[in-house]
């Protein structure tokens, strides 16, 4: 049991079966679950930050929408989320779309 509730694997399975590999991985990345996101999901995020063929609005709005989650964890799971893109992923990519364009290049 990967001690994810009922509600994240439900939303993971309609990511899986709409084909966004990102917001599955969005969602997994801000579960429920009282811990940090783990690794592999940011590493894969991080790396679509660098793929020229990822929809990197689609990331930012699935990141967003998670912030409007009624759990604490899955708020605070998504600002983490956000920050670690910020830090690690490509600038160029993921500043002006997190920060809503408003970013001094």
């Amino acid at each position: 049991m990967s001690g994810q509730s009922l509600t994240d694997r439900i939303t993971a399975a309609q990511h899986s079966v709409t084909g966004s590999a990102v917001s599955k991985t969005v969602c997994k990345a801000t579960t429920h679950e009282i811990m940090g996101p783990k690794k592999k999901h940011l590493d894969y995020l991080i790396q679509c930050t660098n793929e020229m063929n990822v929809n990197i609005p689609q990331l930012a709005d699935s990141l967003f929408e998670r912030t409007t989650n009624s759990s604490w964890v899955v708020v605070f799971k998504s600002l983490i989320t956000t920050h670690h893109l910020m830090v690690y992923g490509n600038e160029d990519m993921t500043c002006l779309h997190l920060l809503g364009g408003i970013v001094d290049i």
